[in-house]
C-alpha cells in the first residue's frame, strides 16, 4: 500500500479501496501507510453516521487544518461529495496529497451515489494535462455496499490501482502480532478473540484465560461481548439475517431461507468469500455430497456458541455464571479452534515440501454408510497421501490415537499404499510413536512458521 502512496507522490494518481469486516485492522493499516515515508502530505478524515451537510464541513474542515489557508481556497464549504473531491484532486495537482476516507461506507449511506461521484472525478482526472498527484484510500466494512460499488455493474467497477481486502489473522500471524507468548495460550486467546487485532491486543498474557474470558467476555461492555453485535451491525440487513441464521446452527440453504426469510442467494456467497462462513464439502466427495454452511470466523463462532443468547445476563453482571455454564461450548470451541489451527497447518505441510507439491489439503467425514470424521485429509491426484487428526489434549498422544487413525485409512478416498499419519496434539506426540510414516505436531509446531 506504501508503494502506491509513493507512485501517486510521482505523479500517477491512486484510488486504493481496504475492505474487510469491522475490527479488521484496516484504520490501523491506513495510519501506518500515512506515517511512512512515501512523498505525500497526508490527510485523514473518519466518516461518521452524521448527515451529509456535517460530513462535508468536517471534510472542509479537515483540509484546512491539514494544509492550511494558504493552500486551501477561502470560501464555503463544498455542497456536494463531486464538489469536495473536485477541490481534492485540484489541490494535489500542487501538492501531492494521501487522502484517507476511513469508513467511507457511511458516505455511501447518507450520499446516495457517492460512489459514482468518486468515478466521475476520477474519470475526469484520467485526462488531465497535468494529472493530481493524489493517492485516495477508502476504506469500507460494510459488505454490501463495498461489493455493490466494486462489482461490474458498480461505479468503482476497475477503478481502484489497489484493492486489498482485509482478513483476520490466521493463528501463526496472531502469534507473531502478540510477540509470541506461550502457545497454548495463544490458541486458547485465539479461539475466544480470532484473529482480530483489538481482541488480541485487549488479552493480558500475564493472566490466565479464565481471568482473560471474565474480563472480556463476562463483564459488562467486555470487548468479546460487545463486538460480536457491532460486526453484525456494520452488515446489510440481508446479510445479518443469514449470518444470525448460520450462528445459531442452520446449515443447509433450506434451513437458512426459513430462518432468514427472502433471497439467500446472495448474502450467502458474500459472507462466504468473506470468510466468515464457510460451505463445507468433505474433500474428494462425490458430488452428490450435501454440503452445508457453518461460521467460519474464530471469533463469531464463538460469540454465537458461548454469548449470544447469554447477552442479557452478561450485561446484567452475571457474566461468571455465563461463562461456567457455556464451559462445555467453550471446550468444543477450543477442539474446534485448534482443529481449524490444524488444517492451516497443513497447508503449511505443503509449502514446505512435507506433503508433495500439488497436495489438497482439507477436512474429510462419510457421505455414507457408517460415520467416520477426518479432521484433515490431502489428496494428490485423486489419491488420499495422508490422514490427519487433532486433538486438544494436554497430555502428549500417543500409540492409542496412531492406531485410532490408522483404522481410518480404509475408509477415506482411495488412499495410496502408505498414506502419511499427521497428529496434533495440544501437548505434542510422543516421540517414540513417531516413526515410519507417523508424524506429530504439537502447539509450537501449529504456530512456528
Amino acid at each position: 500500500m506504501v508503494g502506491s502512496l509513493r507512485a501517486a507522490g510521482a505523479g500517477s494518481p491512486q484510488l486504493v479501496v481496504l475492505s474487510g469486516p469491522r475490527r479488521v485492522g484496516k484504520s490501523l493499516l491506513a495510519h501506518h501507510a500515512l506515517a511512512a515515508d512515501h512523498g505525500c502530505r497526508p490527510i485523514y478524515f473518519e466518516a461518521t453516521q452524521a448527515g451529509e451537510a456535517a460530513q462535508l464541513s468536517r471534510f472542509q474542515q479537515t483540509l484546512l487544518d491539514a494544509l492550511g489557508a494558504d493552500v486551501v481556497p477561502p470560501g464555503p464549504s463544498p455542497q456536494t461529495w463531486e464538489q469536495a473531491l473536485r477541490l481534492l484532486a485540484f489541490l494535489a495537482v500542487e501538492h501531492p496529497l494521501a487522502m484517507v476516507i476511513d469508513e467511507a461506507t457511511y458516505l455511501m449511506t447518507s450520499t446516495p451515489g457517492f460512489a459514482s461521484m468518486v468515478q466521475a472525478v476520477w474519470d475526469a482526472m484520467a485526462v488531465q494535462a497535468r494529472p493530481p498527484r493524489l493517492a485516495l484510500v477508502l476504506t469500507g466494512s460494510a459488505l454490501g455496499l463495498v461489493e455493490d460499488a466494486l462489482s461490474h455493474r458498480g461505479a468503482l467497477y476497475q477503478r481502484p490501482t489497489l484493492h486489498l481486502g482485509l482478513r483476520p489473522f490466521t493463528p501463526a500471524q496472531a502469534w507473531r502480532f502478540t510477540s509470541r507468548p506461550d502457545p497454548v495460550a495463544l490458541l486458547e486467546a485465539y479461539a475466544a478473540c480470532g484473529g482480530y487485532p483489538l481482541h488480541l491486543d485487549a488479552w493480558d498474557f500475564g493472566r490466565s484465560t479464565g481471568e482473560n474470558l471474565l474480563a472480556l467476555a463476562g463483564t459488562p461492555g467486555g470487548v468479546l461481548v460487545e463486538d460480536g453485535s457491532h460486526l453484525l451491525a456494520g452488515l446489510p440487513e440481508a446479510h445479518q439475517r443469514v449470518l444470525i441464521a448460520v450462528g445459531s446452527g442452520r446449515t443447509r440453504p433450506s434451513e437458512i431461507a426459513n430462518e432468514a426469510g427472502g433471497r439467500i442467494e446472495r448474502p450467502l456467497d458474500a459472507l462466504r468469500r468473506a470468510a466468515l462462513i464457510q460451505l463445507s464439502t468433505p474433500l474428494g466427495a462425490p458430488r452428490q455430497a450435501r454440503p452445508f454452511y457453518r461460521v467460519d470466523d474464530a471469533y463469531l463462532r464463538f460469540w454465537f456458541r458461548v454469548l449470544a443468547n447469554h447477552l442479557q445476563r452478561v450485561e446484567a453482571g452475571q457474566g461468571a455464571g455465563v461463562l461456567r455454564h457455556t464451559e462445555q461450548a467453550w471446550q468444543e470451541q477450543l477442539g474446534w479452534s485448534f482443529e481449524q489451527a490444524a488444517r492451516d497447518h497443513a497447508v503449511w505441510l505443503v509449502d514446505s515440501g512435507v506433503l508433495p507439491d500439488g497436495t489438497l489439503t482439507g477436512e474429510w467425514w462419510a457421505t455414507s454408510g457408517p460415520p467416520v470424521q477426518v479432521d484433515v485429509l490431502a489428496m494428490r491426484d485423486h489419491r488420499t497421501v495422508a490422514v490427519g487428526e487433532a486433538r486438544w489434549q494436554g497430555r502428549p498422544l500417543g500409540s492409542r490415537a496412531v492406531d485410532e487413525l490408522a483404522a481410518k485409512v480404509r475408509l477415506v478416498p482411495d488412499p495410496v499404499a502408505q498414506p502419511l499419519l499427521l497428529l496434533w496434539g495440544r501437548g505434542g506426540v510422543q516421540p517414540e510413536v513417531q516413526v515410519g510414516s507417523v508424524r506429530g505436531f504439537g502447539a509450537t509446531d501449529v504456530l512456528d512458521r
